[in-house]
Parts: C-alpha cells; structure tokens; sequence
C-alpha cells in the first residue's frame, strides 16, 4: 500500500467535509478515524481555509497541506463522506481496495446539489414562513415568498460568478429591500415584515452553528474564525439592506 496515496485520500475526505458545511472537529475526526488503524501515528490540525495532515509508519514521516479555497452549505455530500469514513476505517490494510474507495469519493464531489427548481422553491417557503415565526403577518407571506424566491435566483447566478460572499450578501439585502419597497408601495405586505423575511435565506446559520460547535469541541482558532465571517456576512446583509432604505428616505419615501 502507497502510503502517500493513502495520505492524499483521507486528506481529500476531510477537504470535502469543510467544503460542504461541516465542522472542522469533523474533518479532523474523520481524518483521524480512516488512518488510526492502518499507521502508527497520525496528527491532524485543521481550519476553515486548510488541513495539516502527517503520518508516521517505518519510522517514515510524510505530511501534507491542503488549501481550502471554496466552502459551501451540501450537508448531504457531508453525511456521505460520513457514512465513506466509517466503512473505511473498518477496512484492513492488507484487504484495502483504496481504488474503490478513491472512485466513491470523487463520485460524491461530482455529485450535484438537489434539483434546482425545488431548492428555489423551498427557499422562498422557507423565508416566507420564518417571516411569519419572526414577526410578519399572513399578508406578508406571498410578497415574501416571492421575494425570496427571486433573491435565490439572484443569488445563485452571482455565486455562479464566484463574486465574495461579502459583496453578493449586500447585493442580496440590497435586492431584498428594493422588493420589499415596490410591494408596501402598492400595499402588497408590509415594508418590515417582507426584509425581514426574504433575508432568512442569506443569514449565515451554518456558520454560527459551527463556530458554536467548534468552541465547544474546544476548536477555539475555527470557533473564532467562523464566528467572524458570520458577523461580517450579518453586516454586509445589514449594509446592503440599509444603504436601499436610505435611498429612500432620501428621495422622500416612507418606512
């Protein structure tokens, strides 16, 4: 067995896991977990831009870097490098078909998100039943649906551009906004109610669940990293939001 190809995999599993929304307590276990049994020692350190992986079997020492460059929300592809990880670990070296595991594993990355039309759909459900839980009112529902409906449609073409999460969430909240304002014109919803809702969809709760999950596994180098980003993508929600609803307080509109 190549132990430099056994290297590369479990690293490109746990590559997998923080590009897809898990935790980095998760990558590291996982990590860990594959190669325990198949050398004599492995030490991992990871974050949300990279993994640090080394092993050491025949008083060899081989280490790798991996630069994390995307992340994403796919908790499905997650669960299945999950349930890859598992089987794996209870493979014996000497029986390893690592080529097979190899060939399941790029299947996974390979494997597309849920069918678009449905996750548009469900998004603007979503947002406009939050809305409801947050404050709005039943004459708020549809304008809200449709306006997040939209938003996600706006959002997924800019995410296709590979634009900052920074600049397509004031976008977003910019969008969002600018909706909510032409509907309470024409007493569609209310101006509070439609924001509120529609902006469900950008809030940034995979990555203040994990900052949360990562303090408590004792991770405080992530825990801290990702509890920044969720800040700054609250804040560039709020600026994009604010900048739309000064415009109009500007040109004479009201709130």
């Amino acid at each position: 067995m190549n132990h430099e190809d056994l290297l590369k995999f479990v690293v490109l599993a746990g590559q997998t896991i923080l590009e897809n929304g898990g935790e980095t307590y998760r990558s590291e276990d996982t990590i860990t977990r594959m190669l325990e049994n198949k050398v004599e020692r492995v030490e991992t350190f990871v974050t949300p831009t990279g993994i640090f992986a080394s092993i050491e079997n025949d008083g060899k020492i081989q280490t790798t870097i991996t630069r994390v460059k995307q992340r994403d929300s796919d908790l499905n592809k997650v669960a299945l490098v999950n349930d890859l990880s598992r089987r794996f670990s209870k493979e014996n070296l000497d029986t390893l078909d690592l080529n097979k595991y190899v060939k399941e594993l790029i299947e996974i990355r390979l494997k597309g998100k849920y069918n678009y039309v449905l996750r548009i759909f469900f998004a603007g459900v979503a947002a406009a039943s939050s809305g409801m839980l947050l404050g709005s009112t039943l004459k708020d529902f549809l304008p809200t649906f449709v306006t997040a409906t939209l938003l996600q449609i706006f959002v997924t073409y800019f995410e296709k551009l590979r634009l900052s999460t920074f600049i397509i969430n004031i976008i977003g909240g910019a969008f969002a906004a600018l909706l909510g304002i032409i509907f309470s014109h024409f007493s569609v919803g209310t101006l509070n109610g439609i924001i509120i809702g529609s902006i469900v969809t950008l809030l940034p709760g995979v990555a203040i669940t994990n900052a949360v999950r990562d303090a408590i596994w004792g991770d405080l180098v992530s825990a801290v990293s990702r509890g920044v980003e969720a800040v700054i993508s609250a804040i560039s929600i709020a600026a994009g939001v604010g900048f739309i609803l000064n415009i109009w307080l500007v040109i004479g509109g009201n709130l």
